[in-house]
């Protein structure tokens, strides 16, 4: 257990390090007009979820094909391996999600697109306070109206300083929280 919990320690330290040294501005292009800027994942992140979804995938397939050339498989061989071929589409169709999820944000309002939902425009002038992302080891923050969630990001995403710059000075009103601050350094003024 102790491994395991300085393994997770390291990795954490090791991409938050990684992350502190790398541009913070998104290439991800906007999708409405007037857009000051997007944020949105890291391209590593989709291609690692994805390599490992096709990896569980082929593992499940294998496993799948073993038991159809056994002529009395073992039930835990079939089970395994339909698992494994379900979690490795699963993966799939969450980096596939993570491409599309991103923030594209205007002058007075934040255009929130999700894992699968359409595009939500959220005005900044209804944003009626900043929480801290708790669904994140590394951090981010939460725009809620009247205790919903309207929209999250987290520090490892693209444009993450941007969106921190833009909030504090489009609405001063509202305290960025502890664990929200980039990972980054500060980053330029959104134009």
């Amino acid at each position: 257990m102790a491994v395991a919990m300085l393994i997770a320690g390291a990795i954490t330290a090791i991409v938050t390090a990684i992350i502190r040294r790398s541009p913070s501005a998104a290439t991800a292009r906007a999708t409405r007009e007037g857009v000051l800027f997007v944020v949105s994942t890291r391209k590593w992140q989709r291609v690692l979820i994805r390599t490992v979804g096709i990896a569980v995938i082929v593992l499940g397939s294998i496993l799948l094909l073993a038991a159809a050339g056994v002529k009395d498989p073992e039930t835990s061989m079939v089970i395994a391996g339909a698992a494994m071929f379900v979690g490795g589409t699963l993966f799939v169709f969450l980096a596939r999600g993570m491409k599309r999820m991103r923030l594209e944000v205007a002058p007075d309002l934040v255009w929130s697109f999700g894992l699968v939902r359409g595009p939500n425009a959220v005005p900044v002038a209804e944003i009626t306070r900043l929480e801290p992302n708790p669904g994140d080891r590394f951090g981010g923050i939460l725009a809620k109206t009247e205790g919903t969630t309207r929209f999250g990001a987290t520090r490892l995403m693209l444009g993450y300083p941007q969106l921190i710059d833009f909030l504090q000075h489009t609405r001063p009103d509202l305290p960025i929280p502890d664990g929200s601050w980039p990972l980054q350094q500060r980053a330029a003024t959104p134009r």
